[in-house]
C-alpha cells in the first residue's frame, strides 16, 4: 500500500477524497519515537478499526507493529516520553512508516482538533477516515509550518508523519539526520512552558490566520488563567524564559559559606511575591542550601554542583560547579558567564564573555581563561570568546576554563537557528 503523506505535494483534486480502507493480508507499520533524542523502550500502544495491541521502542527509538489477516486501517498510535511523560501520537491510513514525534503530535492535534491522549482512550476511527485525507493533511501541515517558522524551518520535511527520521541516542548523541536536528531546535525553542499551550491552541484556534506565528511580533499566549506571555517585540528569540546563576563556579574552602544569585527574566503582568527558585545541592553529601541561596560546603574536599530551577518554568534549571579544596584558604577563585544559554544564527560571529576574580597582588598580561568548543561540529572560538557558529542549526556547546585554577570552568548550550524575521 502506498504511503498516504507521500502524495501531500502533489495538488490532485482526487487525493482531497478520503482513503478507502482497505483490509490486507497483513499490515506493517514502522517508524521512530524521538523529541530530538530517540525514545528508548517506551511501549508503543495502537488501536485500530479492527485490531489492538502494543510494542516497544529499540535502543535507537525505532518500532515495528504487523496487523494480522483480518485487521484494518485506520490506526492511532501513541507512546510516553519517560522523560517527562508526555504522550506523542500519530495516525496512519497506509501501511509504512508512520513516527511518533512532537510534530506528529501537533500534525494530529491540528487535524482532529482535539487532546490527542483523550481522544485515544476512545478513539472515533470514522472521524480519522473522514479527516485524514492528503489535502487535509497538507493544509494542516503547513499550518503548523506557518506557526513554527519563526522558531525554525521544517521545509526540509517532506512531511511530518512518514519522513524517515534517525534520532540521535545516548550512546550516539551526534548521530541524528536533519529531521532530528530540527527536533532538537523545536524541544530547546518552544521548552515545556510553550508545548502544551501551542497544542491547545492547535486544537481550538479557527480560522486558521488567528494562529500566531511564534517567535515573531503580534502573538499573545495564555498560560494559565489570566496569565500571558507576550510575543511582541523581538519575539520568542529573546523572551524565552531563562535562568542563570553566578558565580557558575568556583573553590570553597571546606565549611565555608558563599550566596549563589539566580539571575531570571519575567512573563508580562505575573508579579511574584518571591522569586520562583528553588536550590539544591546535587550530591546528596554535597553541603547544604537555603531557599536564599546561601551554600554551606561540606567538611569532606571534593567536586559538587549547585542546580537552581525555575518553580514558574519546572523545565528550566542551571547548574554551577563547587570545588571544596584546603588548599586555598585566603582567595576563592569564581568564574561566571552571563549567559548559559546563548542564541545565535548559523556562520554568524558572537563575542562571549567570562567574568573572574583574582588573587591579590597577581597581574596578569591576558585574562587566564580559555575557550573551546565541546562538539567537532559545534564552530569555532578564538583565546577571546569571539564564537563562530556552525552553518548547520542544532544545540552545541562551549566550554571557558580558568587557566589558572584549571579545575574551574562553565559550559554554555549554544543554540545555532534562525531569528525571527
Amino acid at each position: 500500500m502506498t504511503s498516504l503523506l507521500t502524495a501531500c505535494g502533489g495538488g490532485s483534486s482526487a487525493a482531497s477524497n478520503p482513503v478507502i480502507t482497505t483490509q490486507v493480508a497483513s499490515i506493517n507499520l514502522r517508524g521512530t519515537a524521538a523529541t530530538g533524542k530517540a525514545i528508548v523502550d517506551s511501549a508503543v500502544n495502537y488501536k485500530c478499526r479492527t485490531g489492538t495491541g502494543a510494542t516497544k521502542t529499540a535502543t535507537d527509538g525505532s518500532f515495528e507493529i504487523t496487523l494480522q489477516a483480518g485487521s484494518a486501517l485506520p490506526c492511532i498510535l501513541e507512546t510516553s516520553n519517560p522523560a517527562n511523560g508526555k504522550k506523542l501520537h500519530a495516525l496512519a491510513m497506509n501501511a509504512g512508516v508512520i513516527n511518533l514525534t512532537p510534530l506528529t503530535e501537533m500534525l494530529s492535534t491540528r487535524l482532529m482538533r482535539t487532546d490527542m491522549a483523550a481522544f485515544f482512550s476512545n478513539p472515533d476511527l470514522d472521524a480519522v477516515t473522514k479527516t485524514l485525507t492528503s489535502a487535509n493533511v497538507t493544509t494542516a501541515q503547513t499550518e503548523i509550518r506557518n506557526v513554527l517558522s519563526g522558531l525554525l524551518d521544517t521545509s526540509t520535511l517532506n512531511d511530518f508523519y512518514s519522513t524517515p527520521l534517525k534520532a540521535a541516542t545516548s550512546a550516539s548523541p551526534t548521530s541524528g539526520d536533519t529531521q532530528d536536528k530540527i527536533l532538537d531546535t523545536l524541544n530547546l525553542a518552544l521548552a515545556a512552558n510553550l508545548y502544551e499551550p501551542l497544542l491547545t491552541m492547535l486544537a481550538k484556534t479557527n480560522p486558521p490566520t488567528s494562529l500566531p506565528v511564534f517567535g515573531r511580533a503580534g502573538c499573545l499566549i495564555q498560560l494559565a488563567d489570566k496569565q500571558f506571555m507576550s510575543c511582541s517585540g523581538p519575539g520568542l528569540w529573546e523572551t524565552a524564559p531563562r535562568i542563570d546563576i553566578a558565580p557558575g563556579a568556583l573553590i570553597m574552602t571546606p565549611g565555608s559559606k558563599r550566596v549563589f544569585v539566580a539571575a531570571m527574566n519575567y512573563p508580562p503582568l505575573i508579579d511574584y511575591i518571591r522569586q520562583p527558585v528553588t536550590w539544591q545541592v546535587v550530591e546528596a553529601d554535597g553541603g547544604a542550601i537555603n531557599i536564599n541561596g546561601e551554600y554551606t560546603a561540606p567538611n569532606k574536599p571534593g567536586i559538587y554542583h549547585i542546580r537552581a530551577q525555575r518553580e514558574d518554568y519546572p523545565s528550566l534549571s542551571t547548574t554551577a560547579l563547587v570545588v571544596v579544596d584546603n588548599s586555598t584558604p585566603d582567595f576563592v577563585p569564581t568564574l561566571s558567564v552571563d549567559r548559559h544559554i546563548v542564541n545565535v544564527m548559523p556562520g554568524a560571529t558572537m563575542n562571549l564573555q567570562a567574568s573572574i576574580n583574582y588573587p591579590p597582588n597577581i597581574n596578569y598580561i591576558r585574562q587566564p581563561v580559555t575557550w573551546s568548543v565541546i562538539e567537532a561540529d559545534g564552530g569555532s572560538i578564538n583565546l577571546s570568546g569571539s564564537y563562530v557558529a556552525p552553518t548547520k542549526i542544532g544545540t552545541y556547546h562551549v566550554k571557558v576554563q580558568r587557566d589558572d585554577f584549571p579545575s574551574i570552568y562553565v559550559a554554555l548550550d549554544i543554540l545555532v537557528n534562525y531569528p525571527p524575521d
